[in-house]
């Protein structure tokens, strides 16, 4: 399905869509942990906003996930629940608010082509995860693909100045391969550009 190294595609600012609902739960454990993990913006969200990166968790639950936010080691704005999970095909889970800066790549990661080189992209952006073991054979449902395609669609829509979609393996390729090649990339694109 492609190399998540090279996995990135721009938004383009004439095709900004209207305003969308997003089926989000506040994940109440994560939300808690938030503020041990997360960073005050500089810029207030509305305007920082340029870049969202796709993860996956290498673990087999949105549990697992959160337990990450708990140990205040790394955290994210969105969480998409697995096939195996009560949550999956209903709704995702607000693990962090938007307003702040979650932990979800490291402050020396960059890419020419995202932001100009710029690091620290925390600060000016969104994380995604999507429940993965990472494990050949554990395929992303289609539901996942469609949800992490609307909370795309539901950010380009809020921010104005949101540009580039990005995978974590872009961003650290010599220590990150998230979301895996069998994220189906192309897929994703489409479902975001339709």
């Amino acid at each position: 399905m492609g190399d998540p190294k090279d996995y990135q595609f721009d938004l383009p600012p004439a095709l900004r869509l209207a305003p969308i609902d997003l089926p989000e739960k506040i994940h109440r454990r994560a939300w808690a942990a938030a503020p041990k993990c997360t960073s005050l913006r500089k810029t207030p969200a509305l305007e920082a906003v340029r870049v969202i990166v796709i993860h996956a968790t290498a673990g087999s639950s949105s549990d697992g996930a959160i337990s990450v936010m708990e140990e205040g080691r790394a955290s994210f704005h969105w969480l998409v629940p697995n096939e195996s999970e009560a949550a999956h095909g209903q709704f995702v889970w607000a693990s962090a608010p938007e307003a702040r800066a979650a932990w979800h790549v490291r402050g020396s990661c960059a890419h020419a082509d995202v932001c100009d080189g710029m690091k620290g992209l925390n600060a000016i952006s969104l994380g995604v995860e999507v429940v993965n073991t990472l494990i050949n054979g554990d395929e992303f449902s289609s539901w996942q693909v469609e949800a992490a395609a609307k909370i795309v669609r539901y950010a380009w829509a809020k921010y104005p100045n949101l540009v580039h979609v990005v995978s974590h393996a872009r961003l650290d390729p010599s220590r990150r391969s998230d979301p895996g090649a069998h994220f189906p990339w192309r897929d994703f694109q489409s479902l975001v550009l339709d």
